[in-house]
């Protein structure tokens, strides 16, 4: 797939990660990444993705017990949902708020052979789902991109906790909507990502649609020192500027 419209779009520094939750060995084989043989935080690897790393792992070597529940590599414990996981973590003020908080966590089905994270244009088709991490504004122009052919939703999950797995990915691929994370201290710690960073997960099959309404919102939202940016990556890229107008951000007007 490519990634160079939108990164260019938003100028993101880390590459786009695409993730694919294989159901068979057969299909997790023909993905050509490096198989991990040491344990591996789900996160972790999709920095790695950033950085330009094709990976794959299967629960014997998923690093996070949290991201091996959540990405449906292993059936959930009793504890989890009786909040006792989340309670002894001191994530929760009472057992209740934490099986609370359980209860309503999206999680895959345990019937995922393995996990494949690559950057997104070492995809040959759409992945489950799309990483990207930025700051505020540039997951503002996402959104923005979205809301064009889908108009505005109040269904964001988001709690500071399994920001990558959960919130990023088992959302975006279970409800078919894109989510926005403030990470998680698990990651920031793991992963190393920088403090102003936050991430989106975009469900694949929708993500080029996001891009080009990303595109579509040039004109009502981008001062015109940005238009003009915009319009030499445009050219640069083989794509047409015509529609950009100077001077006619909504806000302008």
């Amino acid at each position: 797939m490519d990634t160079r419209l939108l990164s260019s779009l938003l100028k993101l520094k880390r590459q786009i990660a695409g993730v694919k939750l294989t159901k068979t060995k057969a299909e997790f084989d023909t993905y050509e990444a490096k198989r991990c043989v040491a344990p591996i935080p789900y996160c972790v690897a999709v920095r790695s993705a950033m950085l330009g790393y094709s990976l794959k792992f299967t629960a014997e070597n998923s690093g996070c017990w949290g991201s091996t529940r959540a990405l449906g590599l292993e059936p959930p414990k009793p504890e989890f949902y009786r909040g006792e996981s989340g309670y002894g973590l001191g994530l929760f003020a009472t057992l209740e708020v934490a099986a609370a908080t359980a209860q309503k966590l999206p999680i895959c089905q345990p019937n995922t052979y393995g996990v494949v994270v690559m950057p997104l244009e070492k995809f040959q088709s759409a992945p489950d789902v799309v990483l990207l991490t930025g700051t505020s504004r540039q997951c503002m122009r996402l959104l923005q991109g979205y809301s064009y052919f889908y108009g505005a939703y109040d269904k964001f999950c988001i709690s500071g906790n399994q920001a990558v797995c959960e919130e990023c990915t088992v959302f975006p691929l279970t409800t078919g909507r894109p989510n926005i994370s403030l990470l998680c201290s698990g990651t920031r710690y793991s992963a190393k990502w920088n403090d102003e960073e936050v991430m989106a997960g975009i469900p694949g099959e929708i993500f080029e649609k996001v891009v080009s309404g990303v595109l579509h919102t040039v004109n009502g939202v981008e001062p015109d020192d940005r238009k003009k940016e915009i319009i030499t990556v445009l050219e640069e890229l083989g794509y047409s500027a015509d529609g950009i107008v100077m001077g006619d951000a909504y806000y302008l007007r």
